[in-house]
């Protein structure tokens, strides 16, 4: 029971710092536009997948372009990330789009269209 307690608690801490991080100390305004939503920090603590949203500031902005700027920044978040937490090793950073909005998005679509006939 304690584990799991200590895992939820280093994700709400990664979940937390990496928002910081991306707002506050990257300079990239891509990567500003992102917002982390859920973090899954594996059994061993080695890797962690980040689920992210984005809100689009620019009108060309796509999943592919923030891929693409992550993985040019990952290895300077990783060390951002490895100042600030009291950690051991810091975990290998596997950034995911969450499609969840969009789900509910088209959910909420058809929805009005349904209601509409």
């Amino acid at each position: 029971m304690a584990n799991i307690k200590t895992q939820k608690r280093k994700e709400s801490l990664l979940l937390r710092e990496l928002n910081l991080i991306l707002q506050r100390e990257m300079k990239s305004e891509v990567l500003k536009s992102i917002s982390v939503v859920e973090t899954r920090l594996s059994t061993d603590n080695s890797h962690v997948k980040i689920f992210y949203q984005f809100i689009p500031i620019f009108e060309d902005l796509t999943i592919q372009t923030i891929e693409e700027e992550l993985e040019n920044n990952l290895k300077e978040i990783r060390m951002i990330l490895a100042s600030k937490l009291d950690w051991r090793t810091v975990p290998e950073l596997t950034f995911v789009y969450d499609t969840s909005l969009d789900r509910v998005n088209q959910i909420d679509k058809i929805l009005k269209e349904d209601k509409n006939k």
